[in-house]
């Protein structure tokens, strides 16, 4: 029982800063959402443990915690690369920024001839 309510002092921390976050408008309520969904699962699975058997027998898996582990893969790699696609995004736009910025000053050097 220790760790469940361990497990649920943590989520509904991370839920609050989550929450927070919204507020601040520093996350958008989409994501807030999908934030907010997957906490409120993990306390579900938390105190209901054997909801994870069944989903492994709905997924014809063995256990119930390896169907965790293998849908926490999953959301790693797909959080994984999002992030990666994110960075690319990021890396074009600077590149292009720092370009412009180099026409920029070199038209402006130009014209002070």
């Amino acid at each position: 029982m220790g760790i469940q309510i361990f497990a649920t002092v943590i989520s509904l921390f991370v839920l609050a800063r989550a929450f927070q976050k919204y507020k601040t408008k520093t996350i958008k309520l989409s994501l807030f959402f999908m934030w907010s969904l997957f906490w409120v699962v993990a306390i579900a699975l938390v105190w209901q443990p054997g909801l994870t058997d069944r989903i492994a027998g709905i997924l014809r898996v063995g256990r119930g915690a390896d169907v965790i582990s293998y849908l926490s893969l999953i959301l790693i790699f797909y959080l994984i690369f999002k992030v990666f696609i994110k960075l690319e995004r990021m890396d074009q736009d600077i590149t292009s920024l720092v370009r412009s910025m180099a026409l920029i000053e070199k038209e402006h050097k130009d014209h002070t001839k």
